[in-house]
């Protein structure tokens, strides 16, 4: 009966790291919110070191980013002045924003 238990401790063992896993990483707790540019400010060429965004509701989120997020200061300066909108994948960290990607939000009718 012991190789039974000893399976069956396996198996839970596997399925609590495996669930372990999910929470710590799971969900990847990203989030997005979808507004206007009200500031970018670049690191370099490709980084953004600030960004602040207004979503439809007049909420401001301001980021901050940890490498390349797919889009320059430059094109998100032009999306600004036009007032487009685009799209902020973000996750949280210790109370700070920090945008992973940043894409054009689509067009009406897209």
């Amino acid at each position: 009966m012991t190789g039974v238990t000893g399976g069956l401790g396996l198996k839970l063992a596997f399925a609590a790291a495996a669930l372990l896993a999910v929470v710590a990483c799971g969900g990847s707790g990203e989030k997005t919110v979808t507004g206007i540019v009200l500031e970018a400010v670049e690191r370099n060429l490709v980084e953004i070191e600030l960004l602040r965004v207004r979503d439809a509701g007049g909420r401001v989120f301001e980021f901050t980013t940890e490498g390349p997020v797919g889009i320059n200061a430059a094109h998100l300066r032009q999306h600004q002045v036009l007032g487009e909108r685009v799209v902020v994948t973000y996750t949280e960290d210790n109370g700070s924003l920090i945008a992973t990607d940043v894409r054009d939000a689509p067009g009406p009718g897209s």
